[in-house]
């Protein structure tokens, strides 16, 4: 696998959390990538998310950290829903 096959499920981790579901992505991944896959969710643009999920989504968030970056996914979503919407990404980071 090369850096161009990578995609988010290879570089994230995720964690349920008491608003949602936090997705960490590693810090081999460029943030700004990162940040344009959350903006395309957020617009829209994504196919990852069912109709169903992004309902039960209140907001997505995305910080910058010495460990990486973090998306946190707040609502009523579990974990196995956003690792199967991190599945059908294809996004190359």
């Amino acid at each position: 696998m090369t850096c161009c096959d990578r995609t988010i499920q290879d570089a994230a981790k995720l964690e349920k959390t008491a608003e949602g579901v936090a997705v960490h992505v590693d810090q081999s991944v460029d943030p700004q990538k990162v940040f344009a896959m959350v903006e395309s969710c957020q617009t829209g643009r994504c196919h990852c998310l069912s109709t169903e999920v992004k309902a039960k989504m209140s907001a997505m968030e995305v910080s910058q950290g010495a460990e990486g970056t973090t998306i946190r996914i707040r609502g009523t979503v579990s974990e196995e829903e956003i690792e199967e919407a991190i599945g059908r990404s294809t996004k190359a980071l």
